[in-house]
């Protein structure tokens, strides 16, 4: 699935950042393209906005550039202070891991579901008292459920992503 790049309901900066970043760092094409292994081609293609990087070089980049995947493509880090507060991890109001590692997502992702599972253990210990629990408390019991369905489903799928990034990423 390909994000268009000239959609501007997603404001999305890729190509004008790696081009300012680049020059704030002195760096040609040839350069950089060489620190993250690839080619001046494929650099002169996502800064032009024919070509979009595949998930591995857009971590690479973010890391390189010691910010998030999401700053670079979608704050506008022309702007010194805007870029500051992204390398800092604050650009978009929230603290962002810069180069974070895939194996940190996969600790997040067993924590989450350490923490689903407890809840799921917690509402079955509280609702065991209940011979017959009253229409309100099942009606919260049943949307608890499905809540809980939907969060496994989550997981599972931010698992099966993080394992196909893995997969597909030779340096992570």
């Amino acid at each position: 699935m390909s994000m268009n790049i000239d959609n501007d309901d997603f404001n999305f900066f890729l190509r004008d950042n790696l081009r300012a970043l680049r020059k704030r760092m002195n760096w040609s094409q040839a350069e950089l393209a060489v620190k993250i292994g690839l080619n001046r081609g494929n650099i002169a293609s996502y800064e032009n906005g024919t070509a979009e990087p595949k998930i591995c070089n857009l971590m690479k980049l973010a890391s390189l550039f010691k910010i998030s995947v999401f700053d670079l493509t979608h704050s506008n880090l022309k702007e010194d202070g805007i870029y500051q507060l992204a390398a800092n991890g604050s650009a978009n109001g929230h603290a962002i891991l810069q180069g974070t590692s895939l194996e940190h997502y996969e600790k997040e992702a067993d924590d989450f579901g350490s923490a689903i599972k407890g809840l799921q253990c917690l509402s079955r210990l509280k609702m065991k008292d209940f011979e017959k629990l009253p229409d309100e408390v099942q009606s919260i019991k049943d949307y608890f459920e499905q809540l809980h369905s939907v969060s496994q489903h989550l997981l599972k799928s931010h698992l099966e992503l993080i394992s196909l990034v893995k997969s597909k990423c030779t340096d992570h």
